[in-house]
C-alpha cells in the first residue's frame, strides 16, 4: 500500500508575497519564538539572518535553499513548502487542466 500526502494550499498565497524569502522572512516573525533564538538554532548571529533575509541585491549574503533546509529544520515550519506548491504547482495544474479542456473540444469538433 502506497501512502499518499494530500495538501492544502492557497493559490492566492503566491500572490501576496514577491519571492520565498519575502515569505520566510514574513514567516520569521510570525513564529512566537524571538528572531535571535531562530538565528541562532541556524548558526547565525541576527544581524547575519537579517541580512540575508533582506533580499538586497547589493549584499553578498543570500538567503540559500540550505538556509531553507534549515530554517525549516529549526522552527519546524514548513509552511514555506505550501508556498513554493503555490507559487509553480498550482500554475501547472492549470494547465494541464487547460490542456485538457482543449483536447477535449478539439475531440468534440472531430466527431
Amino acid at each position: 500500500m502506497s501512502n499518499q500526502l494530500s495538501i492544502d494550499f492557497n493559490p492566492d498565497l503566491a500572490k501576496a508575497y514577491g519571492s520565498c524569502v519575502d515569505y520566510v522572512q514574513a514567516r520569521v516573525f510570525r513564529q512566537g519564538i524571538p528572531q535571535k533564538a531562530i538565528a541562532a538554532d541556524m548558526d547565525y548571529s541576527p544581524s547575519h539572518l537579517s541580512r540575508k533575509l533582506s533580499n538586497n541585491p547589493n549584499d553578498s549574503m543570500r538567503f540559500t535553499l540550505d538556509d531553507l533546509e534549515k530554517f525549516m529544520e529549526v522552527t519546524s515550519d514548513y509552511e514555506p513548502i505550501k508556498y513554493l506548491i503555490a507559487k509553480f504547482m498550482a500554475n501547472a495544474e492549470l494547465s494541464k487542466i487547460e490542456q485538457l479542456q482543449a483536447e477535449i473540444e478539439r475531440l468534440k469538433g472531430a466527431k
